[in-house]
């Protein structure tokens, strides 16, 4: 059996899951591009390639989002392929295609492409493989196009590597995948075990080990560490590589781990003295913060790129954010410093004037975005004309806002996902989310994100049609609790009396309609088409 062949095998036998990432979205692409000067193709008429799309977890939800755009994946296992286009044919999407076949077989009669996807493979494929994979960007890559490749890189992969060589020696013996996994946990069990009553690197890297694999599903386990092939790379020979096909480096896809400003102004002072030009930078970043994955964005070589960004590239724009002023009464028109926070803990503060007013509306509105001129017009509306001059209020707000998207605490968009935060008399989910409540416990919303639903968020999706009102929900909702299948308890008790149960589900259903709107689960007619910030 050949490398390719065992590979396929392995993941027939145990599938990767099939998940979206919201980095390798075609508008996450397209904002960094254009962030660089690029002029990339409008993700409501684009045409993207996956290679290694697995079930299609990523690329489905994608053509769900972009009925006018054409989406095709590639993956070697035959099992995840079926599996995806089971799904496309239960959605009638007519705009994606899920092939099986090896990378190693595409030519340019496949494309071309605006976008190129290539997550979780390249580190995880044969020499050949890894080459044909940055040929195909280069055969298949549109002009002004962009690819995602997402790799292994040192020095970071040096201590994870010396955990995989141990799992490995010892998995070698066991024939069948899932053994291999079984077998790999109860060893570094044992590893971490030894070394509990020490305090050195090595007895600190195994806990910290067993810490990470406690967590993980067996397939991640299988594929990212017992696999024949894990090759990681430093990135300047990365950069190097893409050099040789006449790629070149674009950014990262999370454009907040290129800034050496986020590790103090002591620490950036001294990588700009190391660092003679961009890649050398981004080289001792990884030094520094011992880094072990990279999600590059390539383009061809002879695209001119413009690294300073300036204020004027937000105004195509969207703007979202999650800050939220701690101040119940925040004080937009002072210099007063006023904190925003956003769930997860972290905070921006702020003592300008048009940067808190933003932030206010960004606020109101979020999850959704909001174009910069709307963002700008709204600030500058809310300061009134004796604080600010319109066009000194755009300029100080695109800075503002660069610095905060630079810090991860604020998102910049192409386009408008097509969801909605009102809760409409006959509700609307997507249908790929409707068809996943219906099979687990996870869905994937509009901002291409993976979501945990309770029972009964589960339960209420897959009522969303656009066909029922409230009223056709909670008696749905009733009609299971009076038949069995859904609990309604009150202080830790199950509730008997009929009319006790539909009180508690009228509160519990608006509830959870506010909810599933929040995560961005709900669309209408009026907002089921995206539209872009110029229109």
């Amino acid at each position: 059996m050949d490398r390719e062949t065992a590979l396929a095998s392995s993941y027939d036998e145990v599938p990767y899951e099939s998940y979206p990432y919201a980095q390798t979205h075609p508008d996450r692409l397209a904002t960094i591009a254009q962030l660089f000067q690029m002029r990339p193709a409008p993700i409501e008429r684009c045409r993207v390639l996956e290679l290694g799309c697995a079930a299609g977890g990523n690329l489905i939800p994608m053509a769900v989002q972009l009925p006018g755009s054409h989406f095709v994946g590639i993956d070697l296992s035959a099992r995840q392929i079926d599996d995806g286009r089971r799904v496309v044919a239960d959605l009638q999407l007519s705009n994606i295609e899920l092939e099986h076949r090896s990378i190693l077989d595409l030519n340019e009669r496949l494309g071309p492409f605006d976008y190129i996807l290539c997550h979780g493979v390249y580190s995880w494929v044969p020499d050949a493989v890894q080459e044909k994979i940055l040929e195909v960007c280069t055969t298949l890559l549109q002009p002004q196009g962009v690819a995602y490749v997402s790799y292994n890189t040192y020095p970071g992969w040096h201590m994870s590597g010396m955990i995989r060589d141990m799992l490995r020696y010892h998995a070698r013996r066991f024939d069948r995948p899932r053994d291999a996994v079984a077998q790999s946990r109860a060893l570094l069990n044992f590893l971490a075990e030894t070394a509990a009553e020490e305090n050195n690197a090595y007895s600190i890297l195994l806990k910290e080990g067993l810490e990470v694999f406690r967590k993980v599903s067996d397939s991640y386990l299988l594929h990212e560490y017992l696999e024949e092939v894990n090759e990681p790379l430093y990135f300047h020979e990365f950069v190097e590589r893409l050099g040789r096909h006449g790629l070149q480096y674009l950014a990262e896809a999370e454009v907040h781990a290129m800034m050496p400003e986020r590790l103090g102004s002591k620490i950036a002072a001294t990588l700009e003295k190391l660092s003679s030009e961009f890649i050398e930078m981004e080289q001792f970043l990884d030094f520094v913060r011992n880094r072990k994955f990279r999600q590059t964005l390539i383009c061809r070589a002879g695209v001119p790129l413009q690294r300073k960004v300036g204020a004027s590239v937000l105004r195509p724009l969207y703007v979202a954010s999650a800050l939220r002023p701690v101040s119940q009464q925040p004080d937009l028109r002072s210099e007063t410093a006023e904190l925003f926070r956003r769930p997860d803990g972290r905070t921006a503060s702020t003592t300008e004037p048009v940067l808190k007013a933003a932030l206010v509306h960004l606020a109101e509105h979020w999850p959704q975005a909001v174009s910069f001129a709307e963002l700008s017009a709204a600030a500058h509306a809310a300061l009134g004309p004796d604080k600010q001059e319109e066009v000194s209020t755009e300029e100080l707000l695109g800075k503002a806002l660069l610095q905060l998207y630079a810090s991860n605490l604020v998102e910049l968009r192409t386009w408008r996902p097509p969801f909605t935060c009102r809760v409409a008399a006959c509700p609307q989910a997507s249908p790929l989310a409707r068809l996943q409540a219906a099979n687990g416990t996870a869905v994937t919303n509009l901002r291409h994100e993976r979501i945990a639903l309770n029972v009964l968020e589960r339960l209420v999706l897959q009522q969303l049609d656009g066909r029922h009102d409230r009223l056709a929900l909670l008696d749905h909702l009733t009609d299971l609790a009076e038949r069995g299948t859904l609990e309604i308890k009150q202080e830790g008790h199950l509730l008997e009396s009929p009319e006790a149960r539909r009180a508690v589900l009228s509160a519990q259903l608006d509830s959870c309609l506010a909810g599933l709107a929040k995560q961005a689960l709900l669309c209408s007619d009026e907002e089921s088409t995206p539209r872009t910030a110029n229109g």
